[in-house]
């Protein structure tokens, strides 16, 4: 499926001292950073999410724990991706469907190309449908 898929980052370090992975221009994303957040304190099998951005790139991190990400194109192509790797993340284009689903006292962090703008979200998954006939 397009516009979205995982991203490993090299880590430096070693048992011993840890481990440390930079992300920076010219290091896999397809956008610059212009926001980060965290999600944390999610009950065991939350469910967040439940939409698709317009214009939006994100990358999903699971810095703690275990999220299984859901994600949908317009097509109706779906795809599971598991996160249990603070060094790889999940970079979710625009115009995909995605819920995230929280295991293991999980931890998310966020790297966004945008601020947040209600304006660029698609809330409601009929709507969502809708891009694949070019009607939003």
């Amino acid at each position: 499926m397009n516009n979205v898929y995982l991203q490993a980052f090299k880590a430096h370090g070693s048992d011993n001292d840890g481990y440390l992975s930079a992300i920076e221009r010219n290091t896999g994303l397809p956008f610059d950073i212009k926001r980060v957040y965290t999600v944390i304190d999610t009950k065991e099998g939350n469910i967040r999410g439940f939409h698709a951005h317009k214009s939006l790139y994100q990358i999903f991190f699971a810095l703690k724990g275990r999220i299984v990400a859901y994600c949908e194109n317009p097509e109706g192509e779906q795809e599971k991706f598991e996160l249990n790797d603070p060094h790889v993340g999940l970079i979710c284009g625009p115009h995909i469907w995605h819920t995230l689903t929280y295991y293991d006292d999980a931890i998310l962090m966020v790297l966004a190309s945008e601020g947040y703008d209600e304006a660029d979200y698609i809330r409601d998954y009929n709507e969502f449908r809708k891009l694949k006939e070019g009607k939003l």
